[in-house]
């Protein structure tokens, strides 16, 4: 493993440790490790042309990006809250259509990134707290998983140029849904005790 992926690697996997376990109670952060890492992410793909030392400090700079600009807009979180889970939810079903049939083509994937937006966005201040602990459970869990395949790209065999690409695996497709339901289960409890102690 290269220096490159092993930072990569490390850090998406910290975004997304830290977004599953304070997602609800520091929201303000989360959305920033959120905007970090989906910048990051797409600064890494872009660029995948270039060299991993430049690809590293771009992304790294897209990230600081995309993590300035959605603390910043912290104010219209419930709804970057459904737009993110609606995005998480499409490469979801990006993944299952893969893995029971063939993969889906970038239109489809298009067209169900745009609809989970849009979906998510407008549905995300109707559910109020709920969202939130949806939105930050289901994107640490898809960069945990994320990060993970980074490491070990050679043995799941991996296209990791291709970020719809990481749940088109059984395996990962289950650790995803096991970690999402850990982390959205553990933030709903804390959230409940919270307010009965508040209470």
């Amino acid at each position: 493993m290269e220096f490159t992926e092993l930072a990569w690697g490390a850090i998406v996997i910290v975004a997304g440790v830290f977004i599953s376990v304070y997602g609800s109670m520091l929201f303000k952060f989360a959305l920033a490790a959120m905007g970090f890492s989906i910048s990051f992410v797409a600064a890494w793909t872009l660029l995948d042309s270039q060299d991993d030392a430049v690809r590293i400090l771009i992304a790294l700079a897209a990230g600081a990006i995309g993590a300035l600009v959605l603390y910043s807009l912290a104010r219209f979180g419930l709804y970057i809250a459904g737009a993110i889970l609606g995005l998480v939810i499409a490469v979801c079903i990006g993944g299952i259509i893969d893995i029971v049939g063939s993969a889906p083509s970038n239109i489809l994937m298009w067209i169900l990134a745009i609809g989970g937006i849009a979906g998510g966005g407008l549905l995300g201040p109707r559910l109020g707290q709920m969202i939130v602990i949806l939105a930050t459970s289901a994107a640490g869990a898809y960069l945990i998983i994320a990060g993970v395949q980074v490491w070990y790209a050679s043995r799941l065999g991996d296209n990791l140029d291709d970020p719809t690409q990481t749940l088109a695996q059984k395996l990962t497709l289950t650790v995803f849904l096991i970690f999402f339901s850990l982390s959205a289960l553990s933030q709903f409890n804390s959230s409940r005790l919270m307010q009965r102690v508040l209470n």
